[in-house]
């Protein structure tokens, strides 16, 4: 058994934080406006970001480090439109972090320690 290295925890935290906070987003009043295949979409990807923190967690090799990967790539291209079309400030915060933490997150999980610890063994 592999100790699991700090950038894997820090990224099974993170993205397992990033999940639960923007699931609820779907169901916060503004949202009739978007369609709903971003709205279903965004829930389907906090599920997804919940089942790829367990498996980073649990240094699942293969299924835990792709679906990472798969999860915070389709986030951060979720949200980068965001940067330009947000209309105020705020908006534009929560874009930048829906884009910073994913990029974060993708970075912890392919960083060195980080493929040696998920490696097949």
């Amino acid at each position: 058994m592999y100790s699991r290295p700090q950038p894997v925890s820090a990224g099974a935290i993170l993205l397992a934080l990033f999940s639960l906070v923007s699931h609820p987003l779907a169901l916060l009043p503004g949202t009739k406006e978007v369609p709903a295949v971003i709205v279903y979409g965004g829930f389907v990807l906090s599920i997804g970001g919940l089942l790829a923190s367990a498996g980073l967690w649990m240094l699942k090799r293969v299924w835990g480090f792709w679906l990472t990967l798969v999860v915070c790539v389709l986030n951060l291209l979720s949200a980068a439109p965001g940067l330009v079309l947000a209309l105020g400030p705020v908006s534009k915060a929560i874009t930048m972090v829906g884009v910073v933490v994913p990029g974060l997150i993708i970075v912890l999980v392919v960083l060195p320690d980080s493929r040696r610890a998920l490696r097949a063994p």
